[in-house]
């Protein structure tokens, strides 16, 4: 629950908007481990008491795991393999081999481990063991990939010219690519992706390197390509390339963009510290922003530590009540005491929505609500239950509240200790249960915790290089959409960039975030 797309974290679709947000990938292949789990994302390794799985133990199995030509089903647990077929397990592997090359090494970012490969790498985002050394959970998703940072300008301009050669005309040709790829990515496929991209950005015209990557030029926006591999033939065997970014002239084009969008939509862009805003479409209109309400609950964490009630490495008690269900991991954690610092890191960064609950459960809901401006809001565990089909009685309790704060404060509390759905469980579209704020708001509760590490960890859709700092946090669930940006140019201006998006039909989540971009990137 959270974002991307991973825009904060997903409720129920086991996935974090920083992965959608980061990528908004048309993968070619798309390394395919995104998320593998069974039942559901596990271990929480960045902690400062770590569990005894990211020992030595969890390091020789992942290395067992990624370094094998081909998987055992004894590696992993039976109830892993009963929901994730060893089979489909394999396959996965195959479209990673095939498109990163051979296994290297195992290395750590901070403390998640890092698969890396010939030609890209894979971050674990889960992974715990049983007692006998089986994987019981499992994930892993594309770590950033950027072409070898001692390429001359000669080898990025051949680059870009095969690249060319290959999104020139109506479909790919098959002959330029290596024949494993096309084992793992059928040229229906690749067709079907090429055609995507003429349609939503125009003909194609170029690729030109940018820095030690490249971009695809069309006639409506431009392509970062992500990752780009050839072998000793020339032959194509990886590529990944990045959500579409529109081509945008001004921010009045971007209003009209975002305002065409079916559904209910909210947008503002704002000067910090300026009264008139570059860009308002409903920014006071109310509307449901998953994740982004964790911002208020970072900003009185904050403010309690500055009034000296609590502080940065007071240790919070992890309990069996306070667990809720991913996006994040450490729902499956051992108990014990966290620093409020590394669930701040977590509930931002991770959108770890278990996180989120024990920071909100320490510093009380009174002065969260007065940021939000609202009142009896849900913990994401008691959203969770509300939404679970098993208690139907306590949604439409919750329902017939309305906005009665006292009667939904009772019906809150039944819902913290009613059962949680299952692992893996598909959200329903259901956007009011949910925390409404007014991109105005946000984009206040996000200059008050801009300045604090835990915001800058990840940049969602912006792109690092462009901007002095960039502070981020994001939102979705199925019919939610909210991403909210605070970047300061290298020239010294601070400004604010939140959209939200309403609809009960899914949405498109890839043209909302290519808006997003472009609209980032008139601001540079």
């Amino acid at each position: 629950m959270g974002g991307a797309p991973e825009p904060g974290g997903i409720p129920g679709r086991n996935r974090d908007m920083r992965h959608l947000t980061l990528t908004a990938l048309l993968a070619l292949p798309a390394p395919a481990l995104a998320q593998t789990t069974a039942p559901a994302p596990a271990v929480a390794p960045a902690t400062a008491r770590p569990a005894p799985e990211t020992s030595a133990g969890l390091g020789d199995a992942l290395t067992r795991l990624f370094a094998a030509p081909a998987l055992q089903a004894g590696w992993f647990a039976p109830n892993f393999l009963a929901q994730v077929p060893l089979t489909a397990i394999e396959a996965q592997f195959t479209q990673i081999r095939a498109a990163y090359g051979a296994f290297v090494r195992l290395d750590t970012s901070g403390t998640q481990p890092v698969a890396v490969y010939e030609r890209g790498a894979l971050r674990v985002t889960a992974a715990r063991l049983d007692d006998q050394g089986r994987l019981t959970t499992f994930g892993a998703a594309p770590a950033p990939v950027r072409a070898a940072p001692d390429l001359t300008q000669a080898q990025l301009a051949e680059a870009a010219t095969l690249l060319t050669r290959l999104f020139s005309g109506e479909r790919f040709d098959p002959a330029l690519f290596d024949p494993a790829f096309l084992a793992a990515v059928p040229a229906e496929q690749l067709d079907a992706i090429h055609a995507g991209l003429t349609a939503s950005l125009g003909a194609f015209v170029r690729a030109e390197p940018q820095g030690q990557a490249w971009v695809l030029v069309y006639e409506r926006g431009t392509v970062p390509v992500l990752a780009f591999s050839v072998n000793a033939q020339g032959l194509v065997t990886g590529l990944r390339i990045g959500g579409a970014v529109p081509q945008l002239g001004t921010l009045e084009e971007a209003r009209a963009a975002f305002a065409a969008l079916p559904g209910q939509v909210s947008v503002l862009v704002r000067e910090v510290g300026q009264g008139t805003p570059l860009l308002d479409l409903n920014a006071g209109r109310l509307l449901a922003v998953g994740s982004t309400f964790k911002l208020a609950i970072l900003g009185e964490v904050q403010a309690q530590v500055r009034a000296g009630r609590l502080g940065w490495d007071s240790g919070v008690q992890l309990t069996d009540a306070l667990r809720s269900l991913p996006s994040g991991t450490l729902q499956d954690a051992p108990a014990g005491a966290y620093p409020v610092s590394d669930l701040a890191a977590r509930m931002i960064r991770d959108s770890d929505n278990t996180a989120t609950d024990l920071l909100l459960n320490a510093v009380g809901r009174e002065g969260v609500e007065a940021r939000l401006g609202q009142r009896a809001i849900p913990s994401t565990r008691e959203l969770f239950a509300l939404k679970n089909p098993a208690n139907a009685e306590l949604l439409r309790a919750y329902r017939a509240a309305g906005l009665d704060a006292a009667a939904r404060r009772a019906v809150l509390a039944q819902a913290a200790t009613a059962p949680l759905p299952a692992r893996g469980w598909a959200v329903p579209t259901a956007l009011d249960v949910e925390w409404y704020v007014n991109t105005d708001r946000l984009c206040r509760l996000m200059a008050d915790v801009a300045g604090l590490d835990a915001t800058q960890l990840e940049p969602g859709v912006a792109t690092p290089g462009d901007f002095a700092r960039v502070s981020y946090k994001g939102g979705s669930e199925p019919g939610v959409l909210n991403l909210t940006t605070q970047v300061t140019t290298k020239a010294g201006r601070t400004f604010c960039v939140s959209a939200t998006w309403n609809r009960p039909e899914a949405l498109d989540e890839t043209r909302f975030l290519g808006l997003y971009a472009a609209t980032l990137r008139l601001l540079r």
